[in-house]
C-alpha cells in the first residue's frame, strides 16, 4: 500500500498544472497583500472631488427661494465642514470629531447668516463655531466629550438610549479613545452598538431562532470589543500579516478547491484516457487497494496544497506588513462558558481549517467519484467547481429564506468552522453531530458506488 501511495504522490507531483496553480496562487497572495496595505492610503482625494461637485451645485441654489433653502444650508454646511477639516489627515481624530460634530455648528451660522438673519444669535451660533474650533486645535477633545456628557445629564432624561450615550462617552474619557480612524474608537462604536442590540433582544421573552442567532453575535461582538478596549490590543485588524492569515481558508479558498478539483477530476479518468491503468491493474494489487492509494494521495495533496496556501501567506505577511502582528492571540468567545478566549495564532489557523475539512474532502470525493462514474476528466472539473459555486448560493437563499428541508442536504452542514465555542448554525436544527452525520452520509452515497463501479470496469478495449 506504502509503495502505491509514493507511485501515486511521484504522478501527481509530476504533473505542471500543479506548480501553475501553486505560482498562481502566490501572485494572488501577493496581490491581496498590497491591496490591505495600501488600498486605502488615498481616500481623501475622493472627499475633494465631493466638494467640487457640492461647490458646483452651490452655485444653482437660491437661499432666497423657499423650495431651494433646506438644499443650500445643508450643502453650504457639507463645504464649510470640509474647509475646517481638510487642514487635518482623515486619519485623524481632529478631522473625525469636525466631522461628527461640527455640523449643527455650521449649520446654525449659515441659517441665521442666509435664512433666519437674526444677528442676535448669529453672533452666539459664530462664538459656538469658534469655541468647538479652538478647542480642537489646542487638542481638547475631551474637554468637548465633558460638556456633551454634561449638557445630557442636565436634560435629566433616564431613557436607555441616552444613559448608554453617556457611558459611551465616560468609557471614551476613562480609556483615552480618541475620535478617529484607530481601533479603539471602531471597537468603542461596535461595543455600544452590540449593547443596544442587547437591550433590546433582552426584553423579548419568546426569542425567533434568528433572534437568538443575533443575540449570540451581539454577546459576542460586545465580549471581544471590551476585550479591545480593556486590553488595548488591535485584534479586529484584518489588513495585517496576523489578520489575512486567520482569515487565509476564506481569502484563498478557490485556489484549495482548484488544486483539490484538479487532483482528483484527473488522478483515475487520466488512467483510463492515456491507458496506462492496464499497467497499474496487472501488478499484484486488487482493484479496492488502488483506489484507496488514489484516495489517500487526494488527502495527502490536499494537506500539503493547504500548507503551501498558509506558508505562503505567512511568508508574504511579513514581507509587507512584518511580524509584529503575529505575536498578538487570537481571541474568541466562548458562548458555552461565557468567557473570552485566548488562543494561539498556530492553533487558530488549524482549528479552522479542521472546520473547513469536510468541505475540502466532500468537493474532492465528487470529483473522484464523477471521474470513475463518467470516465471523463472534464465532467468531473465541472461538476465539482459548479457544485462549490452553487453552494454558497444555496446557502444564502437557505438562511433568508429559513428553508428548514435543506438541512439534510450537504452545503449548509460541510462548514464545522461555524458552529465552534457554541455559535448556532445559520439554520435551526443543524449542530456539530448532526453536521458531521449528514457529511458521512453524502461521502459514503459518493464513494461507495466509485469503488463498485472501478471493480467492474473492463479495460480490454482501453
Amino acid at each position: 500500500m506504502n509503495r502505491l501511495i509514493k507511485n501515486e504522490l511521484a504522478k501527481v507531483f509530476k504533473k505542471k498544472s500543479i506548480y501553475i496553480l501553486l505560482i498562481v496562487t502566490f501572485a494572488f497572495v501577493i496581490l491581496t497583500n498590497v491591496i490591505y496595505k495600501y488600498a486605502y492610503s488615498n481616500l481623501a482625494i475622493f472627499d475633494e472631488y465631493g466638494i467640487n461637485a457640492m461647490k458646483e451645485e452651490l452655485k444653482t441654489l437660491d437661499p432666497e427661494k423657499p423650495e431651494d433653502v433646506q438644499e443650500y444650508l445643508m450643502v453650504k454646511s457639507q463645504i464649510d465642514l470640509y474647509d475646517y477639516s481638510k487642514e487635518y489627515d482623515s486619519s485623524s481624530w481632529q478631522y473625525a470629531l469636525i466631522q461628527e460634530k461640527g455640523m449643527q455648528y455650521v449649520y446654525d451660522v449659515n441659517n441665521y447668516t442666509y435664512v433666519e438673519k437674526n444677528e442676535t444669535e448669529l453672533e452666539k451660533a459664530k462664538k459656538d463655531l469658534d469655541s468647538f474650533i479652538q478647542d480642537i486645535k489646542q487638542g481638547e477633545w475631551k474637554k468637548i466629550v465633558q460638556e456633551e456628557i454634561d449638557i445630557l445629564k442636565a436634560q435629566d432624561i433616564q431613557d436607555e438610549p441616552t444613559k448608554m450615550q453617556i457611558e459611551e462617552l465616560q468609557m471614551r474619557l476613562d480609556y483615552n479613545i480618541e475620535y478617529g480612524n484607530n481601533y479603539k474608537n471602531t471597537a468603542l462604536s461596535l461595543l455600544f452598538d452590540s449593547k443596544l442590540t442587547l437591550v433590546e433582544l433582552e426584553e423579548k421573552n419568546n426569542k425567533t431562532y434568528r433572534e437568538k442567532i443575533e443575540y449570540q453575535n451581539a454577546k459576542e461582538q460586545l465580549e471581544i470589543n471590551k476585550y479591545i478596549i480593556e486590553n488595548d490590543v488591535d485584534i479586529a485588524n484584518s489588513t495585517n500579516s496576523r489578520g489575512i492569515l486567520l482569515n487565509v481558508f476564506s481569502e484563498y479558498s478557490i485556489f484549495i478547491i482548484i488544486g483539490v478539483v484538479l487532483i482528483s477530476g484527473t488522478i483515475v479518468s487520466e488512467e483510463f484516457n492515456k491507458g496506462t491503468i492496464k499497467l497499474l491493474l496487472v501488478r499484484p494489487y486488487s482493484r479496492n487497494k488502488i483506489l484507496f492509494a488514489k484516495f489517500i494521495t487526494i488527502l495527502i495533496t490536499m494537506l500539503v496544497i493547504i500548507l503551501a496556501v498558509i506558508v505562503m501567506q505567512l511568508i508574504v505577511g511579513i514581507i509587507f506588513t512584518g511580524a509584529q502582528s503575529l505575536k498578538i492571540q487570537q481571541v474568541v468567545y466562548n458562548h458555552k462558558t461565557e468567557k473570552i478566549e485566548e488562543v494561539n495564532i498556530a492553533l487558530a489557523v488549524l482549528k479552522e481549517g479542521l472546520g473547513k475539512l469536510p468541505m475540502y474532502i466532500l468537493i474532492a470525493t465528487l470529483a473522484f467519484s464523477s471521474s470513475i462514474l463518467f470516465n471523463n476528466t472534464a465532467v468531473a472539473i465541472t461538476m465539482s467547481l459548479l457544485g462549490y459555486t452553487a453552494s454558497g448560493i444555496i446557502n444564502q437563499i437557505t438562511y433568508s429564506l429559513n428553508v428548514k428541508w435543506i438541512k439534510y442536504f450537504v452545503t449548509p452542514n460541510w462548514d464545522l468552522s461555524q458552529m465552534f465555542n457554541g455559535k448556532l448554525h445559520e439554520l435551526e436544527g443543524i449542530n456539530m453531530t448532526f453536521a458531521l452525520v449528514i457529511c458521512l452520509i453524502y461521502f459514503l452515497i459518493m464513494i461507495i458506488p466509485s469503488f463498485i463501479v472501478f471493480k467492474k470496469k473492463n479495460i480490454k478495449n482501453i
